[in-house]
């Protein structure tokens, strides 16, 4: 499960991921999300470092890193730019770990099959125990219905909603 990444990609963004992801964790970062945009022809590249803050020169050097490998397999055009940053405050979670370190965050989640009756859900990480995640259910705005628990293989997305709780953390 350390591995498991909940991804929606392209079978092309699943290929130029398996291709990068060896090098971005080589080099201490792991990929959180590969989107490419073929309107606007840029491939958005979203990292995140295992130890620090990432920081604008970690993002240029990967961005060439990338460049070469994507030039060398001939995988992206090269009208195409390569844009690698920060998922943002409120990133999607694709780990069991982002789900562990947001304990009493909110989030939504649209899942692969329903649970309670439910393919989109909102409500608090309450814990994760091995694949399996707790949620508390919103029944009003103040106050928890129930309890859900949902296996991260049955997630097809999960985001972090933006709150004044997130803008307070320290560590993102």
């Amino acid at each position: 499960m350390k591995h498991y990444r909940i991804h929606n990609e392209t079978m092309e963004e699943s290929i130029i991921s398996s291709l990068i992801e060896p090098i971005l964790e080589n080099s201490g970062f792991l990929l959180v999300q590969l989107k490419k945009n073929i309107y606007e022809q840029v491939l958005q590249v979203f990292i995140e470092k295992v130890s620090g803050q990432l920081t604008i020169t970690d993002c240029s050097k990967l961005t060439k890193e990338i460049i070469e490998i994507l030039e060398n397999d001939n995988l992206l055009p090269e009208s195409y730019r390569i844009e690698v940053s920060s998922p943002g405050i409120d990133r999607i979670l694709v780990r069991a770990k982002d789900f562990k370190d947001n304990i009493g965050n909110e989030i939504k989640i649209e899942l692969k099959e329903k649970t309670a009756n439910r393919k989109n859900i909102k409500g608090e990480i309450s814990g994760l125990q091995g694949d399996t995640l707790t949620l508390k259910l919103y029944k009003n705005e103040n106050n928890y219905d129930d309890e859900i628990t949902i296996s991260l293989m049955n997630i097809s997305k999960a985001k972090l909603v933006f709150s004044e709780k997130l803008l307070k953390r320290n560590d993102l």
